[in-house]
């Protein structure tokens, strides 16, 4: 089973949108799943949602199309979240964000639910909320993007240079040169420091 999901992650219709964190846990997932069948049929089921998602991209058949054919609930959090993965970055691919912002907040939600360890909880926190910022950013919408990053904050030089560059889109100068200033009050090095410096807008 381990050897399936390792062919499966390199082959060439797997579309690598997940960060390889998340690639290790299905791997660990298989491993600890108790129930031998139900880990196989997980697995299938993941299979053929890529399958699905790699012949609609083929054909040109949309997201908002795909998804009715689609099932994208497993038992597993590990394949879940892979298989909505992979249908956000198709429905990003093609421009339809406001289906990409709603299975990325859907998954973001799902996150906080299950009981992960905080290291990887924030590692995928950070990924996602950094996918739905940019989005609200291209769709031009202040109010919900500072709502999401007022009610979901992370304490990490991710977040907050994150937060700055979304304030400082905005032309929230205050807002932005916060943000900048707790990235950079964490322990990180020079080059880092001056790409967030250089970001800083001036008044």
């Amino acid at each position: 089973m381990l050897e399936r999901i390792l062919n499966f992650l390199k082959n060439k219709y797997f579309i690598g949108t997940v960060v390889l964190l998340l690639m290790i846990a299905i791997v660990v997932m298989a491993i600890n799943f108790n129930n031998k069948k139900a880990n196989e049929a997980e697995f299938n089921k993941l299979i053929e949602v890529n399958g699905k998602v790699s012949n609609a991209i083929q054909q040109n058949i949309s997201t908002e199309e795909l998804l009715n054919d689609l099932d994208l609930n497993f038992e597993s959090f590990s394949y879940e979240f892979t298989a909505n993965a992979l249908v956000a970055k198709k429905a990003v691919d093609e421009g339809n964000i406001d289906i990409a912002l709603d299975i990325y907040l859907n998954m973001h939600s799902f996150i906080l639910d299950e009981a992960l360890s905080n290291g990887t909880e924030n590692i995928l926190r950070e990924n996602l909320v950094e996918n739905i910022v940019r989005i609200y950013m291209e769709k031009n919408d202040f109010d919900a993007g500072s709502n999401f990053l007022n009610n979901n904050s992370i304490d990490s030089v991710y977040f907050h240079e994150l937060a700055g560059d979304f304030y400082k889109y905005f032309e929230k100068n205050d807002e932005s040169i916060f943000h900048y200033n707790q990235a950079l009050s964490f322990d990180i090095d020079e080059a880092q420091k001056n790409i967030i410096n250089l970001k800083k807008p001036t008044k």
